[in-house]
């Protein structure tokens, strides 16, 4: 069988085997930068001989087909930021299509049938290329990026005194509880379903009573979730309709200052107020 893992950050579901090489940036929020980050993973890819590219926001291609998606995380309350992501070497395209169903709209746009249809192995072209070499020259491209020659990689395993201590182990059991895996949908009165292009694919279920906005869930593919979280937050107690909804959402631009960040709160808001009545 397949194991449900749900991750902290955003984007949509992977499929995720042995084939499937995976690779974390974790840095202070300050100094945090996404285009860096991926210009590392090009540049250790071009070691192997791979001459990918950037496409969007967090897709990485070679000739036009994915080979790479990105996920974010920040954490303001600890300064940190977290970027990771896929690399495809030799996954199960097959099980992939059989487990990823993409919301059609979102394969529409793409103009492809099917999830199978834009992705790729990049065994198809490189024949000899392995996990353990695309791991060498990630480390060795960030040691020249960074200027980190010097640096000795530590292996981090289950066995590692961090993978012990009582927090590690309790974040670890609330990620593998049922509650976090699968989540809830609550009662709703109030449904509103579309994909903004370049932003993601939106589920607004809301329970409004007596005018009210009673309790608010939103599922989405959206690459930062501490977006959706806070307006998740801020929705619970708002007038429903145009200015409530606009009232309860606008104050969080203060608070969602980068360029991602902002150009997806200011999309779902401006979609949700001209989706609802007054």
């Amino acid at each position: 069988g397949v194991g449900l893992v749900r991750r902290r950050s955003g984007g949509g579901c992977i499929f995720q085997d042995l084939g499937c090489s995976v690779f974390t940036f974790i840095a202070p929020s300050a100094m945090f930068n996404i285009d860096r980050n991926l210009d590392i993973v090009l540049g250790a890819l071009k070691r192997c001989g791979v001459e990918a590219e950037k496409k969007g926001r967090n897709d990485l291609v070679f000739e036009g087909r994915k080979i790479s998606g990105s996920a974010f995380k920040h954490a303001p309350d600890r300064g940190v930021s977290l970027h990771h992501g896929t690399v495809l070497v030799d996954t199960d395209l097959q099980a992939l299509q059989r487990y990823l169903t993409p919301d059609k709209r979102k394969l529409q746009a793409k103009g492809i049938s099917s999830v199978g249809a834009r992705v790729m192995n990049l065994r198809e072209r490189f024949g000899s290329l392995e996990h353990q070499g695309i791991c060498d020259a990630f480390i060795e491209e960030f040691r020249q990026v960074e200027g980190a020659q010097g640096v000795e990689v530590e292996t981090i395993d289950e066995r590692s005194a961090m993978c012990e201590t009582p927090d590690f182990l309790g974040l670890r059991a609330e990620l593998e509880s049922a509650e976090w895996r699968l989540g809830r949908t609550p009662d709703f009165s109030h449904q509103l379903e579309t994909r903004i292009d370049g932003v993601g694919v939106f589920d607004i279920r809301l329970e409004v009573v007596g005018g009210k906005i009673k309790e608010a869930v939103i599922f989405s593919d959206a690459l930062f979730p501490d977006v959706i979280d806070e307006a998740m937050r801020v929705l619970p107690g708002a007038d429903y309709g145009r200015h409530g909804l606009r009232a309860a959402l606008e104050p969080l631009q203060a608070q969602f200052k980068d360029e991602g960040p902002r150009l997806l709160l200011d999309a779902m808001t401006q979609w949700i107020v001209e989706n609802v009545d007054d």
